[in-house]
């Protein structure tokens, strides 16, 4: 899970501002020891309108190790709704759990329960009405860090706002199949309380001629929402921002990284032609 383990460029930030203090007080010889960090318990959980719960459950490494994650692969898992229906997640591979039966619907919640040697973490999530991308166009990028050999394009996109709903929504980029990296916008119907629609342009995504481009528009509940902000503020970090370091908090609890999430989206795919 590519963005919830703590960042080694933060953690050089706080391990300079460290020994700088301690190099201004003192001469003498401090020893860090680096390595003897205990592991931390990974859990990526989610459940889509109209598919089974999935989780990944892993855990962290020692901060220097080139071992690649542990897996967890003895853990009970069970998701139960807002209607009493529950069901046990299945072991697949790699620390993943899959159910089979029961799928996500908008209006109810969701409860997810992972008990792990005898301990157990539990987290809540509620899929809101889906929203649906009205309209998916495009338009030529005129900011800085344009080519002028190979114009630029940033995407245009119109989505409905269910006014009798808090509405919070997250979008994610693809260009050609594949995930744009760290690349997403969050919106809350703070922005927008009484509008119908919401039409908006992602700065931070571009693309050129003839990419592929597909977007998928998740309604999310405010806690999915603060913890997609509080990695919004980690990006930002390595762009210069705070030095602060720091992990998004979980709907686990504050020993556990990652998050339980349901969600519902609407997708659709745009291809830049000639104009």
């Amino acid at each position: 899970m590519k963005r919830y383990i703590f960042h080694k460029a933060m953690f050089f930030l706080s391990l300079s501002a460290l020994l700088g203090g301690l190099l201004q007080s003192c001469e003498e010889v401090i020893d860090i020891d680096l390595n003897d960090a205990a592991p931390k318990l990974v859990i990526d959980g989610q459940i889509v309108i109209g598919e089974p719960a999935t989780v990944r459950i892993s855990y962290t490494s020692d901060y220097f190790s080139d071992d690649e994650a542990a897996y967890e692969e003895n853990a009970s898992i069970t998701i139960t709704d807002s209607e009493n229906n529950s069901e046990n997640l299945s072991y697949i591979e790699n620390g993943i759990y899959t159910g089979a039966l029961l799928r996500g619907k908008p209006g109810l919640e969701y409860s997810l329960s992972i008990t792990i040697d005898d301990k157990t973490h539990k987290g809540k999530s509620k899929i809101l009405t889906p929203t649906q991308i009205v309209k998916l166009g495009y338009t030529e990028f005129d900011g800085f860090g344009g080519s002028q050999d190979e114009p630029e394009y940033n995407i245009v996109i119109t989505l409905t706002n269910n006014t009798e709903e808090d509405n919070y929504y997250m979008v994610k980029y693809f260009i050609n199949g594949s995930e744009k990296e760290d690349t997403y916008s969050l919106w809350s119907n703070e922005y927008f309380p009484n509008e119908e629609t919401i039409e908006f342009t992602p700065l931070r995504f571009s693309f050129t001629k003839d990419d592929v481009v597909t977007v998928k528009a998740y309604s999310i509940d405010e806690g999915t929402y603060d913890y997609y902000s509080e990695l919004d503020e980690i990006i930002d970090q390595q762009g210069g921002g705070s030095s602060t370091p720091f992990n998004p908090g979980s709907n686990f609890g504050k020993d556990v990284l990652g998050y339980f999430r349901a969600w519902s989206y609407d997708q659709q795919t745009v291809q830049v032609e000639d104009e």
